[in-house]
C-alpha cells in the first residue's frame, strides 16, 4: 500500500505564510487545521467523482470485470491534520504514487509477477493462490519463453509443468499478440496469469487533483480559517 502526503504550505499566498509566522502557535494550529480540512475534504470529493471514470481497466476485460474500488479507497482514506507547524492530507491506496511518475513493479520475495489475462475477469483484483481456491490453476511454459498459469486441461508428457506455489497479483499488462499464437493455449487451456519478471504504469497525473486546484482550495481554507480567528479575536 502506498501513500502520498501534501504539504499544504507548499501552496498558500506568501502574505498567509507571512501572517502565520507572526502569530502563535496555538493560532497557526487553528489555521492550518481549517485548511488541512478544506484541501483533504476537496481530495476526498474528487477521488469520489472520478471513480467511476477509472474502470477502463476493469471494462477492458471479456467479459467485464468487476472494479477494484481503488480510488473509491483512496477517498476513505484520505486523512488531514493541522499543527502548528503546518497543515497535511494523506491519500493511502495502491499505485497512487503513479500521480506522479510511472511505476515498475517486481516480485516481491517471488520469481515473477501474475497479470490477469484479459479472458479471464475472476483474476482481476486477485492473486493467483485466492483464484487457485476456486479453480485449479497450473503452470505452462510457452515456446517464446514466457509462461502463464491456465486453467483446463493440462498438458500430458515429458515437458509436463512442474506444479507449484502462485506467485502473488501486479498490475495489468496486456499480453503480446505472439503470446496467443502459441500453440499450447489451444486444446481447452484458457491462460488466467501471465507470468512476467516485472510491470511498468504510465504516470496518470489526474488521478490526484492539480497543483493550480490543491493552491486554490488550500488559500480558500486559509482564508476562511484566518477570517475565523480573526472575529473570534475581535480583530
Amino acid at each position: 500500500m502506498a501513500d502520498v502526503t501534501m504539504h499544504i504550505p507548499e501552496f498558500p499566498p506568501r502574505r498567509v505564510a507571512e501572517y502565520l509566522a507572526s502569530l502563535g502557535g496555538s493560532s497557526r494550529r487553528r489555521i492550518n487545521s481549517g485548511a488541512a480540512a478544506q484541501v483533504g475534504n476537496f481530495v476526498k470529493t474528487y477521488l469520489r467523482r472520478i471513480a467511476p471514470q477509472n474502470h477502463r481497466t476493469a471494462l477492458s476485460f471479456t467479459p467485464a470485470a468487476q472494479p477494484t474500488g481503488h480510488l473509491e479507497e483512496a477517498a476513505r482514506n484520505t486523512v488531514w491534520r493541522g499543527d502548528a507547524n503546518g497543515a497535511r492530507v494523506t491519500v493511502t491506496s495502491p499505485g497512487i504514487t503513479r500521480a506522479f511518475h510511472d511505476l515498475e513493479i517486481r516480485p516481491v520475495r517471488r520469481r515473477a509477477l501474475t497479470i490477469p489475462a484479459r479472458t479471464a475477469p475472476e483474476a482481476y483484483g486477485r492473486t493467483a493462490s485466492q483464484v487457485a481456491l476456486r479453480e485449479p490453476l497450473f503452470l505452462l511454459r510457452l515456446r517464446n519463453g514466457g509462461a502463464m498459469l491456465a486453467t483446463g486441461n493440462e498438458p500430458m508428457g515429458p515437458q509436463r509443468p512442474r506444479r507449484g506455489t502462485p506467485p502473488p497479483r501486479a498490475r495489468i499488462e496486456r499480453p503480446t499478440r505472439r503470446d496467443w499464437r502459441q500453440p499450447e493455449v489451444g486444446g481447452g487451456v484458457r491462460p488466467v496469469f501471465w507470468l512476467r519478471p516485472r510491470a511498468r504504469v504510465p504516470q496518470k497525473r489526474d488521478i490526484l487533483p492539480s497543483d493550480a486546484a490543491l493552491a486554490s482550495e488550500a488559500t480558500k481554507g486559509y482564508a476562511t480559517a484566518i477570517r475565523t480567528l480573526q472575529a473570534a479575536l475581535g480583530v
